[in-house]
């Protein structure tokens, strides 16, 4: 199985002279000097897209299957080259580099990497402004559906990245109409988000437009109740409650942290598999912080090691977080992170010891999300399928999506090792549905993973091999560049 470079998106200056620029973010299309330049068929353009945003080089083998599976592998390779020279023509040939196993697209403006690199540099204002659509808008492949997971998963993290950006924008304004305009668009790309209805109530409120900002209300309760069949949280009525008796300054959110730029781009690296720019971001975060906000970001570093099965610097970063840690809450989801990682280091009376601190904490604590955590560790390691299940419950009333997903998963290895197939194909489909809807490529690919085991061993034999086929790819797309990672091939519990 071959290892996919990951390059980093840095994004030199526009040169004149006819360099292309291409736009992904929106209807996707290719510029150069200031025209637009046609292609030809849809599949010339996604290749485009596909290279010009991984930023990687590509194997011609890849490239095929990718957007001819169905075909066989000489059809699907004379295809590939067909659009390689329309694309050539477009590009220009010393921006298209091919030899006779690689492809790679090489000085191309690129829209997408001008984002990402404008909200690295904290340029928040232009990185909203560079956000003209969503990513690949309106581009639909035919017969591919892994390109169409794939352009679902950047779509969706360069959407939560823009929500992150307008959050800051929203929360750390002085308000004004500069601030509503941002909040109002952050409304528009997350509508079920309740703090981005309360973030334009307050700025409504503020700015003296209070009828207005009780119609925001209004309008947000109306799309909870259809959508999801909800009432707003109390958070959100309790600001309504204050803007209906007229006070001046409705309880705002704290403004966030200066440094929580790179910590967001961080998460978002960390979703989407690119580790090292994962701890790039994170030490630029944890460099100018101390004390709790500190150990939060060393947590999140130890968890990256740990998803790239790097013990050692794992254990090191966990014991960092641990020192600067406030409260039995924090205290007890570091151990129980922690806890995991030494139990897939073979560890036992190690993994043991830290999951039983986990769940004392999270007990003194009385914090959901820790007892969570603490149950979904025990339950792993004791294989006593009703810690899962207490996980599972937890996890579900307080809408953690991430860990229904952890436990989900566990709770279907949990049936197959009782032999009760079909619920394990239930819970793993679930499970990797909200995955998806996360964006969190390396526990997508386990998934996948798993559920091929699962459909294989009940006789589903192409199923699974299609399955396989998916977590094989991005398996190799979160390996660290020029290197093997064989840890990273290896989650199948979390």
């Amino acid at each position: 199985m071959s290892v996919r470079k990951a390059l980093r998106n840095k994004v030199p200056a526009v040169r004149p002279g006819g360099r292309p620029r291409l736009v992904l973010l929106g209807p996707p299309r290719v510029e150069r000097d200031g025209k637009q330049i046609e292609l030809d068929t849809r599949k010339a353009l996604a290749l485009l897209a596909y290279l010009a945003a991984t930023g990687q080089p590509q194997s011609r083998d890849r490239l095929a299957a990718l957007l001819w599976p169905d075909a066989d592998t000489e059809r699907a390779r004379g295809a590939l080259r067909r659009t390689l020279s329309t694309m050539r023509s477009a590009v220009g040939s010393e921006a298209l580099r091919t030899d006779g196993l690689r492809v790679s697209l090489d000085d191309v403006d690129v829209d997408v990497r001008r984002f990402r690199t404008l909200i690295a540099d904290g340029r928040l204002e232009d990185a909203v402004a560079a956000y003209t659509g969503d990513f690949l808008s309106g581009l639909a492949v035919r017969d591919s559906v892994e390109f169409d997971d794939w352009q679902s998963a950047v779509s969706e993290e360069l959407r939560r990245a823009l929500a992150g950006v307008l959050e800051r924008l929203s929360l750390g304004a002085s308000g004004g109409p500069a601030a509503i305009a941002y909040a109002r668009r952050w409304v528009t790309i997350d509508p079920l988000h309740e703090p981005a209805h309360r973030a334009l109530m307050r700025l409504l409120a503020a700015a003296g437009e209070r009828s207005a900002a009780l119609r925001q209300y209004r309008d947000c309760a109306q799309l909870l109740d259809r959508e999801l069949g909800v009432t707003p949280l109390s958070e959100t009525t309790t600001l309504r409650d204050a803007i209906e008796r007229g006070e001046e300054s409705p309880a705002a959110p704290t403004r966030p942290r200066g440094d929580n730029v790179h910590e967001t781009v961080g998460d978002l690296y960390t979703l989407h598999g690119d580790y090292m720019k994962a701890v790039a971001s994170y030490e630029a975060a944890a460099a100018g912080a101390s004390g709790p906000t500190r150990a939060a970001v060393e947590h999140k570093i130890a968890n990256v090691h740990h998803r790239r099965g790097d013990w050692e610097q794992a254990e090191r970063h966990y014991r960092a977080a641990l020192r600067g840690a406030e409260g039995h809450a924090t205290r007890a989801r570091v151990s129980a992170d922690w806890s995991l990682a030494a139990h897939r280091r073979g560890r036992k009376t190690e993994a043991t010891r830290l999951a039983r601190e986990a769940l004392s904490l999270a007990q003194r604590a009385k914090d959901d999300r820790a007892l969570a955590q603490a149950h979904n560790i025990i339950g792993i390691l004791t294989e006593d399928r009703s810690h899962l299940e207490r996980a599972l419950e937890i996890a579900e009333r307080i809408g953690d999506a991430g860990m229904r997903v952890a436990v989900m998963n566990n709770l279907a290895l949990a049936h197959r090792r009782s032999g009760e197939l079909p619920r394990a194909i239930e819970l793993t489909e679930a499970a990797l549905a909200e995955c998806r809807a996360i964006g969190d490529r390396h526990r997508e690919a386990a998934l996948y993973n798993n559920l091929a085991d699962l459909l294989n061993a009940s006789g589903r034999k192409e199923e699974a091999m299609r399955h396989l086929k998916r977590a094989v790819t991005i398996f190799a797309e979160v390996n660290e560049p020029g290197a093997m990672e064989p840890e990273v091939w290896k989650l199948v519990e979390w």
